[in-house]
């Protein structure tokens, strides 16, 4: 039987992989309202992926202490490794510890 890990990152590699296969798709090919369609169940997925975003950045924060990522705060670490501003890791933080 597989670990909690492992099943984690399949489930993340099957989510690339469907990804890649409807980025790939002909979208000129849907109507007008099939296109505000997708674009509702996009922004229902975003929610959420963010959600989970969210949850994981609050398990971060409330599990370690950044130092042992080499950081002087959490909002250190998450700019660094996810390449945004540390004003935007501060918000993630905010949003994750009020989640």
């Amino acid at each position: 039987m597989s670990s909690s890990r492992d099943k984690i990152i399949a489930a993340l590699d099957a989510a690339e992989a469907s990804y890649r296969k409807l980025a790939a798709l002909p979208l000129e090919a849907l109507s007008r309202p099939d296109k505000q369609a997708l674009l509702n169940r996009l922004g229902e997925l975003d929610k959420k992926m963010t959600a989970l975003d969210r949850r994981l950045i609050g398990q971060m924060v409330t599990e370690g202490d950044p130092a042992l990522f080499a950081g002087a705060s959490w909002a250190d670490v998450l700019s660094r490794r996810l390449r945004i501003s540390r004003s935007e890791a501060q918000r993630r933080i905010t949003e994750a510890r009020s989640a």
